[in-house]
């Protein structure tokens, strides 16, 4: 459950996160997107996956852009469940180490030089 268990646990929890990955999944429950609307999202499915049809991401994907939300989507060509996942370590890697959470220092500056 690595994909539907990304989405369902930033939507319970989304003040842990300041990205995530779900990989091979989608959610039962689509509207809750916009629970997770302020947390960036790189998608991953490969067109071919026989046990999570790619439409569950792309539903997903579909819903965070009318949301607005930040969101890479990959979907890889006869990709299936599994092969998918290794040759995309380095975009998912990559899209993390873009997006790493700002200290509360960090954000407190950030927020005087915008007052100022």
């Amino acid at each position: 459950m690595g994909g539907f268990g990304t989405w369902s646990v930033a939507m319970s929890h989304p003040e842990v996160f300041s990205a995530i990955a779900p990989v091979a999944g989608g959610s039962n429950f689509p509207a809750g997107m916009s629970k997770i609307a302020h947390i960036p999202e790189i998608v991953i499915h490969g067109d071919n996956d026989p046990t999570v049809p790619v439409e569950r991401s792309r539903v997903m994907v579909e819903m965070g852009k009318k949301l607005g939300i930040e969101i890479k989507y990959v979907e890889v060509p006869g990709g299936d469940h599994g092969n998918v996942v290794a040759p995309t370590f380095k975009d998912v890697f990559d899209w993390f180490d873009s997006h790493r959470r700002k200290s509360a220092e960090a954000k407190a500056a950030a927020a005087t030089s915008k007052s100022n």
